[in-house]
């Protein structure tokens, strides 16, 4: 039997991006190269990681859709005999996922939907931040920065696009709508920034262009605003962010790519919370939100609309207080504190 050691998320671009470390904790324990399974989107995130044999995709709504799809994913996996399985996905459908592929080592968490599935349970600790907990399913291990690997080619085109350093990132996307700071809240900040003199970049998906365009819009735009939103794919997109000064982002994977680039990072979270174990951690991060709301978190993710339909945990945060603490990494980083 193979050596070889199989790691598994296809959730959420950030989650997958908080599951990197654990590459490397993997590739540190075990004998064998060390593979990684994914979404199409999470694929994206780990390409060209040195430590990666190989990534592989699961597109759960494409070619290996449905129970077709699954099966011979299964048999895929199966044919490669690996020694060990660890996933930090709950999801039901990839644990049987893996019990089909009959790898004979399935370490998951036991809150997961298909637990009963794994050979090998691993208690998720709420308390900590969800880098952490992956780093649970091996051992443990303290937090550290997630990390991207852009080619050359990216770099380069991050450069051609963001000639210049030292500009404020801003990312106002969210797939979940009341994780997104409002628009008129967005165009304010970005117009007090460019009124005193700094240069803005939207950055986002191709999902986020008419977001972009109306915040631009409302903000009155300027020669110091660029909008490279849907322009660049997701490790051009941190390639763009390593040469900012600091980045204004929800709770969304912009955020956690802004802290594997470790730049100043200044977080908006609506309706979901930090204690949740996805705030940033860098100690130049910030995060701002509306204390004492008996309405939130609303939930893990977030809704399309707000359930109580007034969204104060968004509207309350106001964009002086984010400009502010703008400004202040802005300084921080001048200084080299």
């Amino acid at each position: 039997m193979s050596a070889a050691t199989l790691l598994v998320d296809t959730s959420f671009l950030g989650d997958v991006l908080c599951a990197e470390p654990l590459v490397r904790a993997a590739v540190a324990k075990f004998e064998g190269p060390v593979d990684f399974l994914t979404s199409t989107g999470g694929a994206q995130m780990l390409a060209g990681h040195p430590e990666l044999r190989e990534v592989m995709v699961y597109d759960k709504r494409g070619a290996d859709k449905g129970v077709g799809g699954l099966f011979r994913l299964a048999k895929a996996l199966r044919q490669r005999q690996y020694a060990r399985v660890i996933c930090s996905h709950r999801s039901w459908r990839t644990a049987f996922l893996l019990r089909l592929a009959r790898i004979p080592e399935r370490v998951g968490y036991d809150n997961a939907s298909g637990a009963k599935l794994y050979t090998k349970l691993v208690p998720y600790p709420k308390e900590l931040h969800e880098i952490q907990r992956n780093l649970a399913l091996i051992g443990g291990g303290d937090w550290e920065r997630p990390r991207l690997f852009p080619s050359e080619e990216e770099r380069g085109r991050a450069l051609a696009l963001a000639k210049q350093s030292g500009f404020v990132a801003v990312a106002p996307g969210s797939i979940w709508a009341t994780k997104r700071w409002p628009a008129e809240h967005f165009a304010s900040a970005i117009k007090q920034l460019l009124d005193g003199g700094e240069r803005v970049v939207l950055l986002g998906g191709p999902d986020d262009t008419d977001l972009a365009h109306d915040i631009i819009q409302q903000s009155g735009g300027g020669p110091g605003l660029t909008n490279l939103t849907g322009q660049t794919n997701l490790r051009e997109s941190y390639a763009v962010l390593e040469r900012a000064a600091c980045l204004m982002t929800n709770d969304s994977a912009p955020m956690h790519m802004g802290v594997a680039a470790g730049i100043p990072v200044v977080a908006i979270f609506c309706s979901t919370v930090p204690d949740f174990g996805f705030g940033p951690r860098g100690p130049r991060d910030v995060i701002l939100q509306v204390q004492d709301l008996e309405c939130r978190p609303c939930g893990i993710h977030g809704h399309p609309t707000c359930p109580e339909q007034h969204f104060r945990c968004g509207k309350e945060v106001a964009p002086e207080t984010v400009v502010a603490a703008v400004r202040e990494r802005l300084l921080l980083d001048v200084s080299g504190a």
